[in-house]
């Protein structure tokens, strides 16, 4: 039995309800994390300091224990200028292939421009959608290019786009979790189970397997 062995993909607080949580960490304020990513969001940022932004970005990655870049992305409902998304959007591309960690996704009515912006930077590192609740079309050709997908909260409705899609992509591209809100991960992999019919065990095993091939670690060793 994997007792605890939950991997809670992307969260914004650090609350030790997982084997693994990858914490959103801010650039500008280090508070610590065990693990965690680092990314510009296309809601926060600022014009004036992107120069700056992007060089503390490029020496944080490099943490042992930053393992993605992220979140990062495109979204068109941002006041941010979108030429100014996809020019910070495409730094962190870059960046992810420069130090090989994945890149977390946070992308709304752009999916065409993200798997654009891919391609034209030649990306070849893992990309996990976060927090996916768009319609199965988009996903399979998100699949087609190899995305991953991450499920949280949505999962809670049974009709919605992500309970769709989860039970149709593949467990081979499936993370899960919490993101803002105040779920537990062990909740959301319990949704996912009733929506996939089968034991947790299976799931946490995926994820399990998931995670070893997109990050290049083996779970059961990080303390």
């Amino acid at each position: 039995m994997l007792v605890n062995l939950f991997v809670n993909l992307h969260t914004h607080s650090q609350i030790y309800d997982a084997k693994l949580e990858i914490v959103n960490a801010e650039i500008n304020e280090p508070k610590g994390y065990k693990y965690y990513s680092y990314g510009l969001h296309p809601w926060f940022i600022n014009k004036e300091t992107i120069d700056e932004d992007l060089n503390k970005l490029r020496f944080k990655i490099t943490e042992k224990n930053c393992l993605a870049i992220g979140e990062c992305g495109l979204d068109k409902l941002s006041k941010v200028d979108y030429d100014l998304q996809i020019f910070v959007f495409n730094e962190q591309i870059k960046l992810a292939n420069e130090i090989k960690k994945p890149l977390i996704i946070h992308c709304v009515k752009s999916f065409n421009e993200l798997i654009n912006c891919l391609n034209l930077s030649n990306n070849e590192m893992p990309v996990i959608i976060h927090g996916y609740n768009n319609n199965e079309n988009i996903a399979r050709v998100l699949k087609d290019y190899g995305c991953y997908f991450s499920f949280g909260k949505a999962l809670l409705g049974y009709d919605s786009n992500a309970s769709k899609v989860i039970k149709n992509i593949g467990k081979d591209y499936i993370f899960l979790e919490t993101d803002d809100s105040d779920l537990s991960i062990k909740y959301v992999y319990g949704k996912a189970t009733e929506i996939l019919g089968v034991n947790l065990e299976i799931v946490q095993e995926q994820i399990k397997m998931n995670f070893e091939k997109v990050f290049k670690k083996q779970l059961i060793t990080l303390k």
